[in-house]
């Protein structure tokens, strides 16, 4: 019996690629544009962002992977160059998904001549009619959703959160398939349950910013049960953190420690009847990589979830201030209606911190007893603090940036300032 072949993907442009002769050798789609580099092939489920685009017209955002028959063919235009069809699973965009899910062939091969140059060219419309149909004649039931894609990013307000993960729940109780290489499978449920009862956390964009600069310089942290805020939680960002580009992230407690799942935002860039689908089917986020994290489990620096543990160290230390946002109307309706309590979201923002010294006589930051005659910065910093019982235990406590010498002295002028900037870019808003 044959082993099912493994998809790849080049590392260096996340580009899908192709096999060609035998032995088989990886090579980039012929129609990718590349700058002449070699294909580096990897596994595609070792990578969070794959650069796909949809098998029917080529949309940059495809959303669902539809299963057909093993259909292979070619078809040579005038000004492309070369469409594809290849295998027994095509990507399909939000767009060409509503026109298939309609019965809209026309308006399907519309979308795909138009995107493609070729819509002054009948011999070529024909060609790509033959191809679609070949693969939609043996489509087989079931969709599986498409996590990878690097859609540009989308607001999420702390009032639409209670609606958002309302969504999320009803995916993970629905019956569209994820990607098996997420491993959540025979978790669905459970994670829905705890998305059910989770504690809801939407951080500010000053806090963002302190998470993801404290992440970036993480140390090794075991996790356990009194760093969560809550047993089961989810958590928003107003911006995508880290190179990995998250959005959010959930935890849901088990017997022996916490499901966690790390998501994107989805959907920015839709409009009309693909969006509506979009937010009614799946919502406005999709899963990007799940763990399952026993107690004490250690995280480095590099894990994917990184980003998460800064943000609950932080929250755990006294760098949080934590108030409560009022929900949107439609969604207290909605929650009314069914005989739900309202949940309650909590915002998450950096308390403000102290410049003088406290009743206590508690010192400034950085003071050291000793004559200086200049200021200077010290950049943020991890530093490992007592805890727990006869304070044997060990957590990083993130020290913030901070001047270093008397208040009359001058700032060194030698020395760097390092700023935590947020993204130039401006998303779009929630929809």
């Amino acid at each position: 019996m044959t082993a099912p072949r493994v998809e790849m993907a080049c590392q260096t442009c996340l580009a899908p690629l192709n096999t060609l002769g035998v032995p088989p050798a990886y090579v980039h789609p012929t129609h990718l544009a590349t700058d002449g580099h070699e294909p580096v092939p990897v596994p595609v489920s070792q990578l969070d962002t794959v650069r796909r685009s949809c098998d029917f017209c080529g949309d940059p955002y495809p959303i669902w992977t539809l299963h057909g028959g093993d259909v292979t063919a070619i078809a040579i235009g005038p000004t492309t160059g070369l469409v594809q069809g290849f295998g027994h699973s095509w990507a399909a965009c939000a767009t060409c998904h509503t026109h298939i899910d309609e019965g809209r062939n026309a308006k399907l091969i519309d979308r795909a001549v138009q995107a493609l140059g070729l819509a002054n060219h009948p011999p070529a419309r024909q060609r790509i009619e033959e191809l679609h149909q070949a693969f939609l004649n043996s489509r087989l039931p079931g969709r599986t959703l498409i996590t990878t894609t690097a859609w540009p990013a989308t607001t999420i307000t702390a009032t639409g959160l209670p609606k958002v993960r309302d969504r999320l729940t009803r995916f993970y109780r629905g019956t569209d398939n994820l990607p098996a290489a997420l491993g959540i499978d025979d978790a669905r449920q459970q994670i829905a349950t705890g998305l059910e009862r989770s504690h809801l956390y939407w951080i500010d964009n000053d806090f963002t910013d302190l998470a993801e600069h404290a992440a970036a310089q993480l140390p090794g942290v075991h996790i356990s049960r009194d760093l969560i805020p809550s047993a089961d939680g989810m958590l928003i960002w107003p911006r995508p953190v880290t190179h990995r580009q998250l959005t959010a992230a959930s935890w849901t407690d088990t017997i022996d420690g916490w499901e966690m799942v790390l998501y994107r935002s989805i959907g920015a860039g839709l409009d009309g009847k693909p969006l509506q689908r979009l937010r009614e089917q799946i919502g406005w986020l999709a899963p990007m990589s799940a763990a399952r994290l026993p107690e004490q489990h250690l995280i480095a620096g590099d894990h994917p979830a990184a980003a998460l543990v800064a943000t609950w160290l932080l929250i755990a230390q006294q760098t949080a201030e934590v108030t409560t946002a009022g929900v949107d109307k439609t969604v207290a309706k909605t929650y009314a209606r069914t005989n739900r309590l309202v949940p309650e979201v909590r915002i998450v923002r950096i308390r403000g911190r102290r410049t003088i010294p406290g009743p206590d006589g508690e010192p400034k930051p950085g003071s050291q007893g000793r004559s200086q005659n200049s200021r200077f910065w010290v950049s943020g910093h991890w530093r490992n603090q007592a805890h727990g019982p006869g304070r044997s235990l060990r957590r990083p406590v993130y020290i913030h940036p901070f001047l270093r010498g008397p208040d009359d002295a001058p700032i060194r002028l030698s020395t760097t300032v390092r700023m935590l900037n947020s993204r130039q870019t401006k998303p779009q808003d929630h929809k």
